[in-house]
């Protein structure tokens, strides 16, 4: 038994999700079954997800406050000073 829902995604995201979609051959709902198909299967999303690290969230903190930031003229020396 099929059952009929909505949902309200963003509007790039589906035009450029269904160009893909159309190349393989599958409709939006074809698409959308595949997805719940494989997280029914697999007991979880089918990708990774995850949250910034600590030391990833520091670092943005210190490029928006400008506050301990290096800037390299060139990656050659920032890999350098990095020891790269």
């Amino acid at each position: 038994m099929k059952i009929q829902t909505s949902v309200r995604v963003d509007e790039t995201f589906y035009s450029d999700s269904k160009k893909i979609f159309d190349a393989f051959g599958l409709s939006f709902g074809d698409a959308v079954n595949l997805f719940l198909a494989k997280v029914a299967m697999e007991k979880k999303i089918p990708f990774e997800l995850g949250l910034p690290s600590d030391e990833l969230l520091k670092r943005t903190k210190n490029l928006k406050n400008e506050t301990n930031v290096s800037v390299y003229p060139t990656s050659e020396e920032a890999f350098k000073d990095l020891g790269i």
